[in-house]
Parts: structure tokens; sequence; C-alpha cells
């Protein structure tokens, strides 16, 4: 019988596509059997046994201590769960910190770290080896519990060309047209790296374990200094026609407002960004002062019930309630969620996004949207980072195989 090389790469094509298939099921089913698996799959048992097998053998699954009864008579079925071995590193660069996180497959966290710095108009090239030195270290301490790396994924706060790895511009950095999965690559050799928007990310943790984890049409906005948001549309990230899908903060909403860190005037970050309920609160922002200490500050206030302060968050949640209706408008969305500083905000400004939502959404009388915290808080962005490569190596669980061996990253 013939057999050519056409339909090896098939065969090839369709089991690589079926190992994906099988831990993906396994991922969203938790631990279960094979005879189960292939009953809810429609693959034939000794395809998933042949499957199982090998995705036992690339240590992405294994056999769960549960053996399994349900009750029924004779030898119970062995469930199968997730293995904890493969793991994927997250990094954050934002204005005034640098994060790392290490996540494995079940979605543990194995490493976390954050470095407060002030990133703000200081040269890319010092922040990225600080960012580096970071990702050695974790990677170091999970190697040495046999943990294998996967990849690196890092959130940055600016538009993204995703095809080129390029940091196109980054506002409130100062940063642009940085090449910065090639410059990481240089600090950080022979790991998959991708780069992404820190909101997408942020809602894309969200979806991946946080407040989103059950609904498939959401918009998470994320506030910071910058305001940004990710949405999801039938599960999926929704990035536009060039990936820069998502620039909620730069959404006009007085076109002779205040003028924005990108160069227009009137823009809604200018109005709900962090440092502007800051400025409309009264509160002295220092050169350099974290974001987080910001925050717990506007959010002490409030529970003080200082005017000024509940003034500003009264206004900001106005402003943000109008922008997310024409969001909700655009895509039918079921879910707001409200990230990065929005989340510890959200005491005082969920009345006013609420009534926005009511009243400005033309669906709201058949089908409300949810109001809800992030489930996650600041370190969403980072977190998806890591839940970016984890989602890839869950697509496309044979690509494991060329990490298996621990990664060497070059010392700085």
């Amino acid at each position: 019988m013939s057999f050519d090389r056409g339909q090896a790469a098939d065969q090839t094509t369709v089991r690589r596509a079926n190992l994906g298939v099988v831990l993906r099921h396994v991922a969203s089913h938790g631990p279960c059997s094979r005879a189960r698996i292939a009953a809810e799959t429609g693959l034939t048992r000794g395809t998933v046994s042949s499957l199982v097998a090998e995705l036992v053998d690339l240590e992405l699954l294994r056999e769960s201590c549960d053996d399994g009864r349900d009750g029924s008579v004779g030898r119970p079925a062995q469930p199968l769960e997730l293995a904890d071995v493969s793991v994927a590193v997250g990094l954050e660069i934002s204005v005034d910190s640098l994060e790392v996180s290490v996540e494995d497959l079940t979605g543990r966290v194995r490493y976390e770290r954050r470095v407060f710095a002030d990133n703000r108009l200081s040269a890319s090239g010092p922040v990225l080896d600080r960012m580096a030195r970071m990702a050695h270290e974790a990677i170091a301490d999970v190697e040495r519990d046999g943990l294998r790396v996967a990849g690196v994924a890092v959130a940055v706060p600016g538009l993204v060309e995703l095809t080129s790895g390029t940091l196109l511009r980054a506002p409130n950095l100062g940063w642009s047209r940085l090449p910065i999965v090639a410059e990481l690559r240089e600090r950080l050799p022979e790991l998959p790296i991708r780069v992404e928007n820190e909101a997408n990310l942020a809602a894309l943790a969200e979806h991946w374990q946080g407040a989103a984890r059950d609904v498939r049409n959401f918009i998470c906005v994320f506030g910071d200094v910058g305001v940004g948001a990710g949405i999801v549309v039938d599960g999926e990230l929704f990035r536009g026609a060039h990936g820069f899908g998502g620039e909620f903060g730069h959404v006009t909403v007085d076109p002779l407002g205040a003028q924005c860190a990108c160069g227009s005037r009137g823009c809604l970050e200018t109005l709900v960004g962090q440092e502007a309920i800051a400025r409309q609160s009264g509160l002295r922002i220092e050169s350099g002062e974290r974001m987080r200490s910001i925050t717990a500050e506007l959010v002490r206030r409030a529970e003080a019930h200082d005017d000024a302060v509940l003034t500003a968050l009264h206004g900001a949640g106005t402003s943000l309630g109008l922008a997310l209706a024409s969001a909700v408008n655009l895509f039918d969305l079921d879910v707001v969620v409200l990230g990065g500083c929005f989340g510890p905000l959200a005491p005082w400004l969920t009345e006013e996004v609420e009534a926005a939502l009511r009243l400005r959404v033309l669906s709201a009388e058949w089908s409300s949207c949810e109001l809800r915290p992030s489930a996650i808080g600041e370190l969403a962005a980072v977190r998806g980072a890591a839940a970016l490569m984890l989602r890839g190596l869950l697509a496309e669980p044979w690509t494991v195989a060329d990490v298996r061996a621990p990664a060497k990253v070059a010392a700085l």
C-alpha cells in the first residue's frame, strides 16, 4: 500500500488537533475518564487512549489520585487531570512598577514578584534589563522545583503590533516603535516570547479564572494612569483589523477638554484615569508616586466621606458609565468588569455606571448587563500574560516537546 508524504502530513495535522481537543476538554471539565472524554468529544476510545498516553508522556496530563468510583460495580475508571509541570512566565511593564508571575497549567501561581520603579519617560533599555533579570530569577526559582517553562509573555500599556512584536506607542511611558519582543529575546534566548496590550491581558485573566469565567461576551475596563479595555466576544479577545482594538481611554468625550498624553484633547482617561480622579479630588501627586498608594488614599478618603473625593468619583462614574454604555450598545455584552484602580473604587463608581447602563443601553429592557469588580485585582495583566502562553499550550500541546529541557537563560 502506498503512503505519500501528503497523507503523513494530514495525519500528523489531525493528531495534533486531537491532542488539543483532549487537553482542552480536561482543562474545561476537570478530572474525567478516558471513556468520558471519548463520549463527549466524539473520538473513539482507542484514539483517546493513544492521545492520552502521549499527553501523559509530555507531562501535560496525569492520572488523578481520585480513584474515580461513582458507585458502579467493577473496576473504577482512573480520572485524568492537568499536570502542573509546565509553567508560563508573565511579565508586566507599567508606569510605576515591574511585575513577574509564573503560573502552571492548572492556574496555580508558582512565583510572583513586584518591584516598584518610576518607568515614566525612562529609557527602554535599562527597564528591559531589569525586567529580564526578574524573569531570569523567576525561571531559576521554578526550575529548581522541577518545573518546565513553556514561554514568556509581556504586558505593556500601549499599541502593540502583534505580527512584529513591536510596541508602536505607549504614551504614558514615552516609548514608541520599540521592537520589544526582539529586545527581550536577546535577553531571554531560547524561550518563546509574546507581547500584548495590558488591558487585553487583564480581560484574558478575568476570563481564564476571574470575574468573567462564566461569560463569553464582556468588557474589562482597566484603570491606571491611562484607561484601556479588553473586549471578549464569543469567548475570544476582540482585537480589530490591526490588533489595536480596546483603546477605550482615547474615546473622545470632550473635544475642547484637557490635553491627553496621546496628544489629543478630551480623551476619556483625562476624566476617569487614576491621576485625573486624584486631581479632581484635590490630592497632591508627587513625582514618581506609586499608583497603588494613590488608589489607597482615594479609598481611605471615600470611606471617610470626603466630599471632594466623593464628588470626583461621582463624576468619574458618570463619565465611565456613558462610555461603557456605548460599548455595550456596540457589542451587546453581558458583563462589564471593573479592573485596575476601578476595582477598589467600585463601591463609589457602581451606582453611576449602572444608571448609565440602564438608561443608555438601547436593549437594557430585554438584556441586562451586569457590573462586576475584578476578581484578580491589580495583578490581572501580568497573570493574563502567563495565561496567554498557557492557552497557547492548550491549543498546541505538541509544542511543549521543544521546551522540555530547562531553558538556558543568559545571565545579565
